[in-house]
C-alpha cells in the first residue's frame, strides 16, 4: 500500500533547478534509500518533505493528502539529523521523552512510551546517563528513539550513520533495519553511501542533477543498472569503449565483445562487467581476454586484481575470494587469462 507519492516535485533556488520533476511513489513500512553524490538533490528532496523546503511546483501526498504547504510541526513526519542534536544537559530519558512532553501528553503516558522504546533500542540500562557518556552507537539510537517515540508516519534519515566509524556503520547497519522492522514505521534515509543503501534498502532511488535515473531493489540497482552513471556510481565496475554495429560489439582493436545489446543500440557504446563476475577459470566462458597482472589489492575477505589488457586503458579488476587468491598465488608482471559470461555483460550508449 502506497503511504508518500511524489508528483512531478520541483524545487527551484533562483535559476538553479535543484530537484527536477521528481515522481515517486513509497510504500507503507517500506525502508526507502535516496542514494546521489553531492549535489543530486537528495537532501533537498529530503527537507521538503521534513517540510523546511516548500517546493517550487508538485504534490508530496502523504495517505492520500497534499502536505507540501503544511508546516514540519503539523506533518505526522519526524527527521533524525546527522549530529543526533541531543541536549547535553538532559539524561537518555529525559531527551526521549523531550517531543512527548511538548505535547503536553500525560505523564504516566510518557513514562510508558520512553520506557517501551528504550527497551527496543537496548538502552534500559542507561536511561539516567547523560549523552557525553554514551558511545556513538549509543548516541544514534537515542536520536532515533527521540523521532520515533512520537510515532511518525514518516522517519526521514539524514546520512544516519555518516558520523560513525566503519566497523560501528556495519552494526548500526543491521541495528537500523531490526528496528524499521519493529516498529513498522516507513524509513526514507539520504546517503552518499552505496554499502549503505545496499545493505539497508527495500529500495533505492538514484539521483542526479536533481533528477531520478533509476529506481529498483538493490539486487536490480547492482546487477542491471539502466545507465552508465548508476552502473558506475553503485560498487566497481569495468568498462570497456566498444563499437556497436550489425548486432554485435566490437573493440577499437576488433576484439568481439559477446552481449545482449539494447534494442536500437548502435554506434559507440561501451561494455561493462563487475569484478566478481570475471573468473581466471574461462572454460565455458563466452569473452575471454589475456593481460598481465599489475597489482595486487588485499582487503582480507578477498583481493582485487588490476590487469592490464588491450581492451581499455585502465586496468581491468578482478575479485578474488582469499581461497582462489591462495590457489592461483599471482604477482605483478604475472601473464593472466580473464573470461566472463555474455549474460553479464552489460551494455550502455556511449
Amino acid at each position: 500500500m502506497t503511504l508518500l507519492s511524489l508528483l512531478s516535485l520541483q524545487k527551484d533556488f533562483g535559476k538553479m533547478r535543484a530537484v527536477n520533476g521528481v515522481s515517486l511513489d513509497i510504500a507503507e513500512n517500506e525502508f526507502f534509500a535516496l542514494l546521489g553524490a553531492s549535489g543530486s538533490g537528495k537532501t533537498t528532496l529530503l527537507r521538503m518533505l521534513a517540510g523546511f523546503e516548500l517546493p517550487s511546483a508538485g504534490q508530496i501526498l502523504l495517505d492520500g493528502r497534499d502536505i507540501a504547504q503544511t508546516p514540519p510541526n503539523k506533518r505526522p513526519v519526524n527527521l533524525m539529523f546527522q549530529s543526533y542534536a541531543l541536549f547535553p544537559h538532559m539524561s537518555v530519558a529525559k531527551n526521549i521523552a523531550y517531543g512527548l512532553e511538548m505535547e503536553k501528553l500525560p505523564k504516566s503516558e510518557i513514562t510508558s512510551r520512553v520506557g517501551e522504546i528504550l527497551e527496543t533500542i537496548q538502552l534500559s540500562a542507561l536511561a539516567n546517563r547523560k549523552p557525553d557518556q554514551l558511545s556513538g552507537g549509543q548516541r544514534q539510537r537515542v536520536a532515533l528513539a527521540r523521532a520515533l517515540v512520537k510515532r511518525p508516519r514518516l522517519l526521514l534519515l539524514d546520512e544516519p550513520l555518516g558520523a560513525l566509524d566503519k566497523k560501528l556503520r556495519g552494526e548500526m547497519q543491521l541495528e537500523l533495519k531490526r528496528i524499521q522492522a519493529d516498529f513498522g514505521i516507513t524509513f526514507i534515509v539520504v546517503t552518499h553511501d552505496q554499502e549503505e543503501a545496499l545493505v539497508m534498502a527495500d529500495r533505492i532511488a538514484i539521483l542526479k542533477d536533481g533528477a531520478l535515473l533509476q529506481v529498483g531493489t538493490p539486487h536490480d540497482i547492482y546487477e542491471h543498472p539502466t545507465s552508465r552513471f548508476a552502473a558506475d556510481f553503485i560498487g566497481v565496475m569495468n568498462f570497456f569503449p566498444v563499437h556497436c554495429d550489425g548486432g554485435a560489439l566490437r573493440t577499437g582493436k576488433g576484439t568481439l565483445i559477446r552481449a545482449t545489446i539494447p534494442d536500437g543500440l548502435t554506434g559507440a557504446a561501451v561494455a561493462a562487467v563487475r569484478p566478481e563476475r570475471l573468473r581466471l577459470e574461462v572454460t565455458g566462458c563466452d569473452n575471454i581476454l589475456t593481460g598481465r597482472v599489475m597489482a595486487l589489492a588485499y582487503h582480507g575477505l578477498d583481493l582485487l586484481l588490476h590487469v592490464e589488457t588491450p581492451l581499455a586503458p585502465q586496468p581491468v579488476t578482478i575479485r578474488l575470494t582469499a581461497d582462489q587468491a591462495e590457489a592461483h598465488a599471482l604477482s605483478p608482471g604475472d601473464p593472466v587469462t580473464l573470461g566472463w559470461s555474455a549474460r553479464d555483460t552489460r551494455v550502455f550508449a556511449a
